[in-house]
């Protein structure tokens, strides 16, 4: 029976993490599939509904995906250029960057089941498609019913892996639960098709906070440098040695932060057109739509020993409260906050476009274009319920998110690229399938950081295989059915593997990851470092097929 959930990793543009793994067919022509819906089966209510008029007899899909993940990142102090040395906060006053020539791994897949919120330290999942022709010989429609997952991402990390400050545990999700479909058939060679998805939004998000920031160092080396500077009487009356209580060091853990928003109910459609004036011509194309959601959920920022002293200090005298209330600072120290955050963001628009072409009755060539409007979602802004102490320090910084909201830019592009698929059939049950889809990044380097996702190359291979030729007999009970269902008419066997290219990120270079400027203050922390990274996914896919 099909399971309900389709997860899958994190990866690059046209789209950042969309559309790998929704049908294994598909995948394994680098999902170039918007005019070959036989590939895609009843899942092209996702790709181009209008093609489930290529199906006369019911069809149901099921499929199955794993995924699995290697990933280094690397990290080395970079030199100033200001002074020709490595790179630190306030000078030479502290030690170097403890994650100076130190690795990170990744240590596994991450997904949140929605709803029911269970974590599960690893990707997996499946989707299903319908396809149901009524009928009627005179019928031009054509019902569909789909569920899939055309964004997900997930990534977890030990919380001493120096990756654990971009998140310990993150996953984004939208799934579409339940995809009803129509096409219509206009004339013997154009259909037209619709779909409307509606389903859930999930993001799941744990991570360790470090602030190696000038400014922040700055209350750590003033902090030691006025221990035991006691004036009688004066001193408790405005600045209480030592000053800020020891202060901060630049690279201790600031705080953490764990919070998981949902929205239960969100929309899109799909409008997809299907032209195939000859048997070995044909070309699609396919609109699926923005989708806007609203998650609300559960936060916790847990505070460390450091901010809380230095808050603490804020509330020692008359001078310090009278600064903390000038400035609207904490001067009264919490180990946690918590209450609701609420994220808003929108979902992107794509279009594809592509042709199919049958040289031979052997061989089947696709080609694509593809574009997402990434573009549509500017920053992660997330709205809490409360004034939260962290955010109104670094206000102070130069952090201009406001108190209550913490604002990440994300500075995405909108690029085009194409994909391409090639099925060969040496005998009439057998499908060899093979795919490249090179995805050039949405992420610029200037703001490279909270989504590590760089240019990918995408190579599929896949083989079809039908089994029986004949659709099954209508099953006259559920016993029939239950028995039918463990023997498919044809199975799609699909592997995946998507090359991250190699990023170095310079000295500097990301205002979003490694950035010295001390008003760059969420979120960089990895100041002064430089960062590589090498990651490489592999996805397996296996689709059943039933007709009858």
């Amino acid at each position: 029976m099909p399971a309900l959930w389709i997860l899958v990793p994190a990866a690059g543009h046209a789209g950042l993490f969309e559309q790998l793994a929704v049908c294994p067919a598909a995948s394994s022509l680098g999902n170039a599939v918007t005019a070959y819906p036989e590939a895609c089966g009843a899942l092209t209510v996702h790709y181009n509904p209008a093609g489930l008029t290529a199906f006369e007899s019911p069809r149901f899909d099921n499929a199955l995906v794993f995924t699995v993940s290697q990933r280094e990142t690397r990290y080395n102090l970079g030199i100033d250029p200001d002074t020709g040395e490595e790179w630190r906060p306030f000078g030479a006053f502290f030690e170097k960057d403890p994650l100076d020539d130190v690795r990170g791994e990744q240590q596994s897949g991450y997904m949140v089941i929605p709803i029911i919120d269970y974590e599960i330290p690893y990707l997996a999942g499946a989707a299903m498609g319908i396809a149901y022709r009524p009928p009627d010989p005179d019928s031009r429609l054509t019902f569909g019913f789909g569920q899939y997952a055309p964004f997900a991402a997930g990534l977890k990390h030990h919380s001493g892996d120096p990756n654990s400050f971009l998140g310990r545990k993150a996953f984004f999700l939208r799934m579409v639960l339940a995809a009803p479909a129509v096409a219509y058939r206009l004339t013997d060679t154009v259909s037209i098709g619709a779909s409307i998805g509606l389903g859930v939004t999930l993001f799941s998000f744990q991570t360790n906070m470090r602030s190696p920031n000038t400014m922040v160092a700055m209350t750590g080396a003033l902090g030691e440098s006025t221990e035991g500077l006691e004036i009688p009487v004066i001193s408790e009356l405005t600045l209480p040695p030592p000053w800020f209580n020891g202060g901060m060091t630049p690279y201790g853990k600031v705080a953490e932060l764990e919070m998981l928003v949902e929205d239960y109910f969100t929309t899109s459609y799909n409008f997809g057109m299907l032209w195939e004036p000859f048997d070995w011509f044909a070309f699609g194309a396919c609109y699926q739509s923005e989708s806007e959601t609203t998650m609300e959920g559960d936060y916790k920022f847990t505070y460390g020993n450091e901010f809380r002293r230095t808050v603490d200090w804020l509330g020692r005298s008359p001078l310090t409260l009278i600064i903390a209330g000038m400035f609207d600072l904490p001067y009264s120290s919490v180990p946690h906050q918590k209450g609701t955050a609420t994220v808003s963001m929108t979902w992107p628009a794509r279009l594809q476009l592509g042709v199919k072409l049958r040289p031979i009755k052997q061989i089947t060539f696709t080609c694509d274009a593809n574009w997402t409007d990434w573009e549509a979602w500017p920053e992660l802004k997330v709205d809490f319920d409360q004034k939260i102490q962290l955010l109104r320090f670094t206000r102070m910084l130069g952090y201009t998110g406001g108190p209550n909201a913490l604002v990440v830019p994300w500075g995405f592009e909108n690029t085009w690229h194409f994909s391409y698929g090639l099925e060969i059939r040496p005998i009439k049950k057998l499908a060899i399938r093979l795919g490249y889809d090179p995805r050039p990044s949405s992420v610029p380097d200037e703001q490279f950081g909270p989504l590590p996702m760089s240019d990918m190359e995408i190579l599929s291979v896949g083989i079809g295989l039908t089994i029986e030729d004949s659709p099954k007999p209508k099953p006259h009970n559920l016993h029939d059915l239950l028995k039918q269902i463990q023997h498919p008419t044809a199975i799609d066997l699909n592997v995946t593997r998507i090359e991250f290219k190699d990023k170095f990120i310079g000295y500097n270079g990301s205002t979003n990851l490694n950035s010295t400027r001390f008003t760059d203050i969420v979120y960089n922390p990895y100041a002064g470092l430089e960062w590589e990274q090498e990651w490489t996914m592999w996805i397996i896919s296996l689709n059943q097929v039933f007709r009858w």
